[in-house]
C-alpha cells in the first residue's frame, strides 16, 4: 500500500505545532513542516487559469498540476519518518490555495484574543523576521525593556497590546484568514476538512486526538500516550521562547480597554460567529 497524505492548516499561533505533534504520535503517521508551498502553488494555478498555453491543452494542464503535487510529495516524503504510511503537510496558512488536491485536512482554530498575546510576545522574541518595530519606531523601548527582562509583560501587562497598529492587524488577519477557510469548504463540497478547535483539544486532547485519528483513518489505539510536550500548554511559562505558554484565556491578563475596542473595530464581529463570545460586551 502506498502513503496517503493530508494538510494541517491554520492561523499563526493557534497551535498548528502542537497539532502536528499530536498527529506525529501515530505509529503511522509523520506530520512535517514548514513548507509554506502556497506561493508556488498560486502560480501553478494562475498559470493553469490565465496562461494560452494551458488554457488551449487540458492535458498539458492536467500534467502539469499533476507534477506539482508529486514534487511537493517528494519533499515530504524526504522529511518524514521513513516508516509512516500517512504523511502530513502543516504549515499554518488558510485551506487554499489547496496544495494537494482531495487529501485530508485538518484547520485548527484558535481564540483571537490569545492568538494576539502570543503572536505580540513572538513579535518580541523575533524582531529581525519583521518590521513592526521599524514601522512603529516608539515600540522601541517597549523592545529594549523587554530583552533586558523576558518578564517585563509579566509586570506591565497593559504595555504588551498598547499598539494599535499591532492589534488591528492580527485581528483584521485573524477575521479574514477564517472567512477565507468558510469561502474555500464552501466552495469545495467535496474536499475533506475538519476543524478542531485549540480550546477543545486543551479541555480533552485524548477525546479531540482520536477523533482526528478517525477522520483520518488510522487506528487510535496505535498512538502514543499524550505525555511531555504532547499535554497541553507548559508546566512553566517561557516567555523568550517560540513556544511561550499554550494557556486558554490568557488574553484577559494583557487586554486593556484601548486593545479591547481596537480588536472589537477589526474582528469583534468573528468572535461571535466563532462562539467565543455571544455579544461586544467582554
Amino acid at each position: 500500500m502506498g502513503k496517503r497524505y493530508f494538510c494541517v492548516r491554520g492561523f499563526m499561533k493557534s497551535g498548528t505545532n502542537w497539532l502536528g505533534s499530536l498527529l506525529s504520535s501515530h505509529r503511522a503517521v509523520s506530520c512535517v513542516g514548514e513548507f509554506h508551498w502556497q506561493q508556488q502553488a498560486s502560480v501553478v494555478d494562475r498559470s493553469i487559469t490565465e496562461m494560452p498555453i494551458y488554457q488551449e491543452n487540458e492535458a498539458l494542464s492536467v500534467r502539469y498540476r499533476d507534477h506539482f503535487e508529486s514534487m511537493v510529495k517528494a519533499v515530504l516524503n524526504s522529511a518524514a519518518e521513513p516508516k509512516a504510511s500517512l504523511i502530513g503537510d502543516r504549515t499554518p496558512h488558510t485551506i487554499e490555495p489547496i496544495i494537494l488536491r482531495g487529501v485530508p485536512h485538518i484547520s485548527i482554530i484558535r481564540d483571537g484574543r490569545d492568538m494576539l498575546v502570543s503572536r505580540a510576545f513572538h513579535l518580541y522574541n523575533q524582531p529581525q523576521t519583521h518590521r513592526l518595530f521599524e514601522r512603529v519606531p516608539e515600540l522601541a523601548k517597549t523592545l529594549e525593556a523587554f530583552q533586558a527582562d523576558p518578564w517585563f509583560f509579566k509586570k506591565n501587562p497593559e504595555q504588551l497590546l498598547n499598539c494599535e497598529t499591532l492589534v488591528h492587524e492580527s485581528a483584521r488577519w485573524w477575521k479574514e484568514h477564517l472567512e477565507q477557510d468558510r469561502r474555500t469548504v464552501e466552495e469545495n463540497p467535496d474536499l475533506p476538512v475538519q476543524f478542531v478547535r485549540y480550546e477543545d483539544l486543551h479541555a480533552d486532547v485524548e477525546g479531540e486526538r482520536e477523533k482526528l485519528f478517525r477522520f483520518l483513518k488510522v487506528d487510535p489505539r496505535k498512538a502514543a500516550p499524550i505525555e511531555g510536550v504532547l499535554k497541553p500548554g507548559f508546566e512553566k511559562e517561557r516567555p523568550d521562547e517560540f513556544l511561550r505558554k499554550g494557556a486558554v484565556g490568557d488574553w484577559k491578563n494583557y487586554f486593556t480597554e484601548d486593545s479591547k475596542n481596537w480588536f472589537k473595530e477589526m474582528a469583534g464581529e468573528e468572535l461571535i460567529t466563532q462562539n467565543y463570545c455571544q455579544n461586544d460586551s467582554w
